[in-house]
């Protein structure tokens, strides 16, 4: 299992509900009650980007179209290759042929053939620079014409790390139980009922730009920056619980 260098942050929100029994209205058996919702928050730094690559070409015919894009993938795919991605990682998620158009002074003029390929490929052990992920794509910008379609970042093992926001977000149920009780003159004894809202997935923090579908020709990032520059920054999970515990 990987271990993240992690930063936990825990707070609790939501309704306090606290039962008292009834004195004098038949409520003696009345079970004296704190109910809190809690939330556990954990930052990590993320180790995966996933990419998407398009790879087009217009030619007179659809076969000298695919000729050249099927010669565009075997480059990018070398690349990949040669810096340790794995086959198991990389992916075809669109193939299309189509004919181009362009509209003139005279109506719609045919351009040619175009053949598209869209390739997903996740490289893993980015570091916190992104210096792996920086040099493949460098590498990737040799191929003319090709285009970045997305990214995002993740990390490998997010369930380690929802493991330990749930576990905040507990601590942090009990703490803010602990203090409802101390001011109503009673004192926790045991847990009744564990409710959980709901676990958010890993996401970047801050979440600037988080889903937003980018399309950046390469050889553009290349040669604004000289070399591809990718801060990772952190991403975050967050658990959402209810508890339940039993005063006296």
């Amino acid at each position: 299992m990987r271990n993240y260098a992690v930063t936990k942050v825990a707070f609790a929100i939501g309704i306090v509900a606290i039962t008292l029994p009834l004195l004098g209205c038949g409520g003696g058996g009345r079970q004296n009650t704190v109910t809190v919702s809690g939330v556990g928050v954990v930052r990590a730094q993320p180790d995966t980007i996933h990419m998407t690559i398009s790879l087009r070409h217009t030619a007179d015919t659809t076969r000298e179209a695919q000729q050249e894009v099927a010669s565009m993938i075997r480059q990018a795919l070398e690349i990949l290759h040669g810096a340790g991605v794995e086959e198991r990682n990389i992916g075809t998620a669109f193939l299309r042929f189509s004919p181009e158009y362009e509209w003139g002074p005279m109506g719609r003029n045919f351009l040619g053939q175009r053949a598209e390929q869209i390739i997903t490929f996740s490289i893993g052990d980015i570091g916190a620079d992104g210096e792996r992920a920086s040099a493949i794509i460098d590498r990737l910008i040799e191929i003319n014409g090709i285009e970045l379609q997305g990214m995002h970042f993740s990390v490998e093992d997010p369930a380690s790390l929802h493991q330990q926001a749930r576990k905040l977000a507990f601590q942090d149920a009990k703490d803010k139980a602990r203090q409802f009780a101390r001011l109503s003159r009673q004192r926790i004894v045991r847990t009744l009922h564990v409710f959980e809202e709901g676990v958010v997935p890993a996401q970047p923090f801050p979440a600037r730009g988080w889903g937003q579908r980018t399309v950046l020709a390469m050889d553009a990032v290349a040669e604004a920056a000289g070399s591809t520059i990718l801060p990772a920054g952190e991403m975050e999970i967050s658990a959402r619980i209810s508890v339940e515990f039993l005063t006296r």
